[in-house]
């Protein structure tokens, strides 16, 4: 049965808003009270996007350096740079959503363009007939492992992921067919989308590339002489607009590369031997769906129980994904090898090996592991520390050929038994992406109550620090450590626009004033960092116990305690 154009946007719609409604369905139920993440790094990510709300309306120091790591420069390439987030809670902000609730409703945002890009891949690369296509999108909107992994902020640009695959498809296409003006202008599209994912999300925009690196060349390896021959007089005969596309790349990604090229000769980015020990992939992981996923939680807790008792649960290995879909997808292989010989088959065997060799690479086995050539030879691969991720982005390709296989089948088995089939399938692909676990430990009232108890800083404050940090623990996190006083500080900075030396980070800068309040050593720090950047002058502090500000920070702590 076709439906309408009308038809389809409603169900289209209405499916989204389901798969919304789930996913984000504590926040929902409490009203946004207990928002993803945490004090810590959800605290982080959240000043990086008022970062650029404050860029947008034009009150930042600079677009590539934040309020906070006072005054050193390019400060934003410590970290991810959020753009995308910052983007969608600037629009929130401006409708009167507070700092925390606009960054939830910018991850709301997020998993929307997913779904959406997602039904687009899905009719567009896989060839999904409409239901199925809405099945993908709804199965990688519910993702299990991104929901259970979702405290880190930047995993949400996995939602960008599957339109970037749209546009790298209608670029290929429109190049084949000979089309030059939709050569550039899918193209275009391509780079600025990338782009714009580098400056959002490192991982899943440098996984995204690592992916479409071995899709062309295994591509190349299966689809035969004649489709070779035709991609090269494809490139022959399209050399103008793919220059122009090339051209485009280097000016967009300049930004980038400006930011981030520095700091990584800066900070040496990560140790391998650290990487595989922690954060590779062990077989069991390929199943790691979290003990609290509704039908295969146990399976989960018995593997672990059986082969490595003692094994943390909760850990960043905690991304596999369920055993239906990885069934299916392992059916989906063996069903793209023995299809007919045409294009689509051929770029459904290309994604099946890009796929397999990929995902393979990230595996562990008695603490060696093949990601050391990756590590050593494939440009970015040093800054992707938790090599276990790669399991969020390769659940899109694991969904587009499982549903590729089932609709096959299901197309080809007499009606009946084939919406039997379909209803079965659709219904346990949904059920296991389900978990009763929600890392949700940012307490939004108190978080905000906190940030608006914050008094205006002394006219003569150029720049503050902690000076007494919280003492109390909504969650039991640890107050006693370098991020409590750090994390806070961060967003008060950007709220008030008052430079900070406070900051924490993947890497921290030079002379960074670590320790904290009240350690002797924390203010000899913050001494010696004030000193090396020059910016003793209008250092205020800041006490986070009772909310006021200390205008000569140093002699108050060197004073004697009253008697």
């Amino acid at each position: 049965m076709r439906l309408s154009p009308v038809l389809r946007g409603v169900l289209g719609t209405l499916a989204c808003l389901a798969c919304l409604a789930v996913f984000f369905r504590g926040q929902i139920a409490d009203g946004f009270t207990l928002l993803i993440g945490d004090r810590h790094d959800g605290v982080i990510a959240l000043a990086i996007m008022e970062h650029w709300g404050n860029w947008l309306r034009g009150q930042a120091i600079g677009w590539d350096r934040t309020f906070y790591f006072h005054p050193v420069p390019a400060t934003l390439g410590y970290n991810d740079g959020y753009l995308g987030f910052g983007m969608l809670l600037a629009v929130f902000r401006t409708v009167g959503a507070d700092s925390f609730l606009a960054g939830e409703l910018a991850n709301v945002a997020l998993r929307s363009i997913g779904f959406l890009g997602f039904h687009l891949l899905g009719r567009r690369v896989f060839g999904l007939p409409f239901g199925w296509a809405l099945l993908g999108a709804a199965l990688f909107t519910l993702s299990n492992n991104l929901f259970i992994r979702a405290s880190h902020a930047q995993l949400f640009s996995v939602s960008l992921v599957p339109m970037l695959g749209v546009l790298a498809h209608g670029t290929a296409t429109a190049l084949l067919a000979g089309r030059r003006r939709l050569t550039f202008l899918w193209g275009a599209g391509f780079v600025l989308w990338h782009a714009l994912m580098l400056l959002t999300g490192f991982y899943m925009a440098w996984y995204s590339a690592f992916f479409g690196a071995a899709f062309v060349a295994c591509w190349t390896l299966v689809a035969g002489a004649e489709r070779r021959r035709a991609l090269g007089r494809a490139l022959l005969r399209g050399w103008a607009p793919l220059l122009l596309v090339l051209v485009l790349a280097a000016v967009v990604n300049l930004p980038f590369a400006m930011l981030y090229l520095p700091k990584a000769r800066e900070t040496g980015m990560h140790d391998y031997a650290g990487m595989v020990a922690q954060y590779t992939v062990a077989p069991l992981d390929i199943l790691h769906v979290g003990e609290k996923n509704l039908l295969w939680g146990w399976l989960v807790t018995a593997l672990n129980d059986a082969f490595r008792p003692g094994f943390p649960l909760w850990s960043e290995q905690m991304t596999g994904l369920p055993v239906l879909l990885l069934l299916a997808f392992l059916g989906a292989v063996a069903w793209a090898w023995r299809a007919a010989p045409t294009d689509r088959a051929a770029l459904l065997r290309a994604v099946a090996l890009a796929t397999l060799l990929t995902w393979a690479l990230v595996l562990r086995i008695d603490g060696h592991s093949a990601w050391w050539f990756v590590y050593q030879y494939v440009p970015g691969a040093k800054a992707a520390r938790v090599v276990a991720r790669y399991q969020l982005f390769i659940v899109i390709p694991v969904i587009g050929l499982a549903l590729a296989m089932l609709a096959w089948l299901v197309a080809r088995t007499p009606r009946a038994a084939g919406v039997a089939l379909a209803l079965l399938a659709t219904a346990g692909l949904l059920a296991e992406q389900v978990n009763a676990y929600s890392p949700r430990f940012l307490d939004r009232p108190l978080e905000a109550g906190r940030l608006a108890r914050v008094p205006p800083p002394p006219a003569e404050c150029r720049a503050f620090f902690v000076t007494a940090a919280r003492q109390e623990s909504r969650f039991g996190e640890e107050t006693a450590n370098v991020y409590n006083h750090n994390t806070e500080a961060m967003l008060i900075s950007e709220a008030l626009r008052l430079p900070t030396i406070n900051g924490i980070s993947t890497f921290n800068p030079p002379h960074w004033p670590g320790g904290y309040p009240p350690q002797p050593a924390y203010l000899d720090a913050v001494r010696a960092y004030a000193k090396a950047w020059d910016v003793e002058q209008g250092l205020c502090g800041l006490n986070l116990q009772d909310f006021t500000w200390d205008t000569d920070p140093f002699r108050t702590a060197a004073s004697p305690p009253p008697r």
